[in-house]
C-alpha cells in the first residue's frame, strides 16, 4: 500500500512539473506572438512616418502649390496601391520558393525565377512612371530642381558605344577605360 501511495505521489509531481512546463511554454508563445505584432506595428508605422518624409520632402524642396499638392497625393496614393501588388507578388515567389522540394525541380525554379524578375520589372517600372508622373506637374523650374535631385540619388546607366580609338603614338588601336 505505501509503494502504491509513493507511485502516486511521483506521478502527482510529475503532473505538476509537466504542467508548470506547459504553462511556462504557452507564456513564452503567447509573449513572442504579443511582441512580434507590436513590434509589426512599430515598422509599418515607421514605414508610414518614412513614405510621408519622402513626400513632405518634394512638396517642400519642389514649392508645390496647393493644385499641385493634391495631384502629388493622388500620384502617390496610386503609386503606393501599385506597389502593394509588387509586394504580394514576391511573397508569393518567396513563398513559393520556400516550400519543400523546390531546390531539386528545375522547372518550378525558372518559373519562379521568371515570376521573381517580372516582379522586379514591374516595380522598377511602377517607379518610372511614378517619377513621371511627379514630373509632370511640375513648372519649368520645378522640373530642373527634381531632376537635380533625382540626379544625385538615382543610378542611372546610359548605354555607351564603345568606340576603338587609335593611339597617335604608336598607332594601335585600343578600347577606352569606361569610368565606374
Amino acid at each position: 500500500m505505501r509503494d502504491m501511495s509513493n507511485n502516486y505521489l511521483k506521478s502527482v509531481r510529475r503532473l505538476k512539473l509537466w504542467v508548470i512546463i506547459l504553462a511556462i511554454f504557452n507564456i513564452t508563445i503567447v509573449s513572442t506572438i504579443g511582441v512580434n505584432m507590436y513590434l509589426a506595428k512599430q515598422r509599418e508605422a515607421q514605414a508610414k512616418r518614412s513614405i510621408e518624409g519622402v513626400n513632405t520632402f518634394f512638396v517642400k524642396y519642389l514649392s508645390l502649390s496647393g493644385n499641385q499638392i493634391e495631384v502629388f497625393d493622388s500620384i502617390v496614393n496610386d503609386y503606393s496601391l501599385s506597389l502593394k501588388e509588387v509586394g504580394m507578388r514576391l511573397r508569393s515567389v518567396k513563398e513559393r520558393f520556400n516550400s519543400a522540394g523546390v531546390e531539386n525541380d528545375t522547372v518550378v525554379l525558372n518559373k519562379i525565377y521568371e515570376d521573381f524578375i517580372m516582379a522586379q520589372s514591374l516595380n522598377r517600372d511602377l517607379t518610372m512612371k511614378f517619377y513621371e508622373n511627379i514630373r509632370g506637374i511640375c513648372t519649368q523650374g520645378q522640373r530642373k530642381k527634381f531632376d537635380d535631385v533625382i540626379s544625385k540619388t538615382a543610378i542611372t546607366f546610359e548605354p555607351q558605344s564603345i568606340k576603338e580609338e587609335v593611339d597617335e603614338e604608336t598607332q594601335t588601336t585600343h578600347q577606352p577605360e569606361i569610368n565606374r
